[in-house]
Parts: C-alpha cells; sequence; structure tokens
C-alpha cells in the first residue's frame, strides 16, 4: 500500500458491542504489483474518552503513519458526514485538509451504495443466475467446494474461492460480482471438468 501513487480512506465512527468507540478505517489504493484496485481494513482504533474531530484526526494520522503512508498519498476521504468528522473548523476533515489543502472529501457514500443495490428486473435475474452459479459451487458439497479451491490454485486463478453474498457492508453483491467476473474463464473450466448433472 504505500507503493501505491494515491489512497482513499474512508473512515467511520463505530461502537463495540460494550460500548466502545471506535474508529474504523478502510483504504483503497491500486497495488502497483498485481496491477488491481485494492481496498483494506487498515485499522480499528479504539477512541478512548471521546469522539471529537481532534480524536478522530489524530486516530487517522497515527493510522496512515504506522501503515507507512504519506501524507500526500491521500487523495481523498470519506465519512458519515457526522459534525466530529466534517465540522467546519475543528473536524477532521477540516484538519486532515490543513496538511493537505488538495485532499477531497466525500460524506454519506455507502447509503448511495445501498440505493444502487436496488437492481432492475433484468439485472436481478443476471445477479440471481450468478448467485445459484455460485451457491452450487460452494455450498452443494464441501467436496466440490475443496475441489474448486484446488483448482483454482493450481491454474493460478485472480483468486482462490468464490465471495458468497450475504448483506454485511463489506461483502456486498458488487464484491461477489467482481471475484465472480475476475475469474470467469476459470470457472468455466472447472464446470466442463465437473462431472455432475447439475453443472449441464
Amino acid at each position: 500500500m504505500h507503493k501505491a501513487p494515491c489512497v482513499g480512506l474512508a473512515v467511520d465512527e463505530s461502537t463495540d458491542i460494550w460500548d466502545n468507540a471506535q474508529l474504523l478505517e478502510y483504504a483503497r489504493f491500486f497495488n502497483t504489483d498485481q496491477k488491481t484496485s485494492c481496498e483494506d481494513l487498515i485499522g480499528v482504533t479504539p477512541l478512548q474518552t471521546s469522539t471529537r474531530g481532534e480524536d478522530i484526526y489524530l486516530a487517522i494520522k497515527e493510522m496512515v503513519t504506522k501503515r507507512g503512508i504519506e501524507p500526500k498519498q491521500v487523495v481523498s476521504i470519506t465519512t458519515d458526514g457526522a459534525p466530529s468528522m466534517i465540522g467546519k473548523e475543528k473536524g477532521a476533515v477540516a484538519r486532515l485538509k490543513g496538511d493537505n489543502p488538495e485532499l477531497l472529501s466525500y460524506h454519506c457514500i455507502i447509503p448511495q451504495s445501498v440505493l444502487c443495490a436496488s437492481l432492475s428486473d433484468e439485472h436481478a435475474e443476471v445477479m440471481n443466475t450468478m448467485m445459484k452459479m455460485i451457491s452450487f459451487l460452494r455450498a452443494s458439497s464441501s467436496y466440490q467446494r475443496r475441489m474448486l479451491r484446488e483448482f483454482l490454485r493450481e491454474v493460478d486463478a485472480n483468486a482462490d474461492d468464490l465471495l458468497l453474498h450475504n448483506n454485511v457492508r463489506w461483502l456486498s453483491k458488487g464484491r461477489v460480482l467482481e471475484r465472480f467476473w475476475s475469474i470467469r474463464r476459470d470457472l468455466a473450466s472447472f464446470l466442463a471438468e465437473l462431472s455432475s448433472q447439475k453443472a449441464t
């Protein structure tokens, strides 16, 4: 990640089951070695005393430094739009823009992704077909799943397994579709080799 030409951050203040405040920090960047766009949870930072803009700013700075990311590499930040995040003078984003005036800031991106998830009938049919294929490949038997994973390793596919969609934010339909698409040719080869009536 430290070799990436630019990094986009997404941060969200949340609480755990014991009501302790935490800052979740995600990074999106271009992996120059693999020539692909990557997204990674880079940290979960406990906010010990308060969730003021200053606390969030310091937590972000600490995590960026810890991960070896130069401040000028950070080109954008996405937040939920809370005052401690986007406050005009004391918000975390304002403080970060003090360090890097070119920083782009976005908020409420996650609800937009939820809106995008409501698919038209045509797209829903494609998604449903793909989900049936994934369920067949992953869930019909543990033996078949092991065979699929071994096959994907043997052919040096871009991924070693398929994702299974659920409603958790970080395993969205988009990620499932992206993974499926990246290994589609390998999956076709696997299905051609599979001696199962369901695959034809």
